[in-house]
């Protein structure tokens, strides 16, 4: 019967079945799409907590406190912070802080402190005193021993005095009229060092330079200027060449310092601060109605015969020191 159908019914029919096939295959793959592009459909969106929004405080955050119940979204915060320095010390309490501070304040001496510690090499008074109740202070390391005449009986060393020990003796000046004599000149001051007789002081000692006219022209005196005998007998310690070229104690003595003695069997100051090479002669100077006492280490070369240079202390100790240059009576101290 189908054959029996009009040619135009079998042909519409015949296009509806066609239709109807490309259409449910076109809606098929369509929907497979979809589903291979979300296959669990849409996902929530995670809230994001206010805390981690990178707002800044003033306040400085309490410390972070280990915990095991802490989540992993509190440990992955927007702002990072800095992490404590290992094995950092606990904050102190106040009581203990209050103990520190106590501590610390003690460990901390007063920079006089050191300068306490240092004294100077002599007990010279740091004022004048008045002229009239002055009396000369004999050097506790003054030698017992005095050789006789104006100069050294040795320079060299020999058999009989290898280490020149001689020179560790006092001289007797009594006939040297440089050391006699009352002097009256002007009295200045200048800046402290290592002077003519090897010896270093600074200028808060009470030490003072003679004149060149009487430094070079003193008996016994040479060109080597820290063998002068105006520089007072050497201390006793001696240093020596050994076997072997090196400078070793030969003489011990109880008070401080040494003088070497070299291959030429001459003897030399060290000239450093920290070894004392002579026990200065001193002197008295008296400006009106003070007076001081001073070591005699240097040598003035502008000084007239009679001047005597000081350090400024004990310019300062006499005189204003914006006086320059004052008049003064000086003189040796005998003992």
């Amino acid at each position: 019967m189908l054959f029996q159908l009009p040619a135009s019914a079998l042909l519409l029919s015949l296009l509806v079945l066609v239709d109807a096939s490309s259409h449910g295959h076109g809606a098929h793959v369509a929907n497979l799409r979809r589903r291979q592009l979300n296959p669990r459909g849409p996902q929530p969106v995670a809230e994001v907590p206010r805390a981690s929004l990178g707002r800044r405080s003033c306040k400085k955050p309490p410390p972070a406190v280990a915990s095991s119940s802490s989540s992993p979204s509190s440990s992955s915060s927007a702002t990072p912070t800095k992490s404590p320095v290992a094995n950092a010390a606990p904050a102190p309490s106040s009581s203990s802080k209050k103990a520190t501070e106590t501590t610390t304040t003690a460990a901390s001496p007063p920079k006089q402190t050191t300068t306490a510690a240092s004294p100077p090499k002599d007990a010279t008074p740091t004022t004048g005193v008045a002229a009239g109740d002055f009396k000369p202070v004999k050097p506790a390391d003054w030698p017992s021993q005095t050789q006789s005449g104006p100069q050294p009986t040795s320079t060299v060393a020999s058999a009989s005095d290898p280490y020149l020990e001689k020179l560790s003796e006092a001289i007797d000046n009594s006939g040297n009229d440089f050391f006699t004599e009352v002097h009256t000149g002007d009295m200045t001051y200048y800046g402290q060092g290592l002077g003519a007789c090897g010896d270093v002081y600074d200028d808060n000692s009470f030490t003072a330079a003679v004149s060149m006219l009487m430094f070079d022209n003193w008996p016994g005196a040479s060109a080597e200027q820290n063998r002068n005998p105006i520089c007072g007998p050497f201390v006793p310690g001696r240093q020596a060449l050994n076997s072997a070229g090196l400078m070793v104690s030969a003489v011990k003595s109880t008070i401080g310092g040494y003088a070497m003695i070299g291959g030429d069997g001459l003897i030399n100051c060290v000239g450093t601060a920290a070894v004392q090479c002579h026990i200065p002669m001193t002197a008295t100077v008296t400006h009106g109605d003070k007076s001081i006492q001073v070591r005699i280490v240097d040598r003035c070369v502008g000084c007239a015969k009679d001047d005597i240079d000081l350090t400024p202390t004990a310019f300062a100790a006499l005189a204003d020191m914006s006086l320059g240059r004052t008049s003064v009576k000086w003189q040796f101290n005998k003992w």
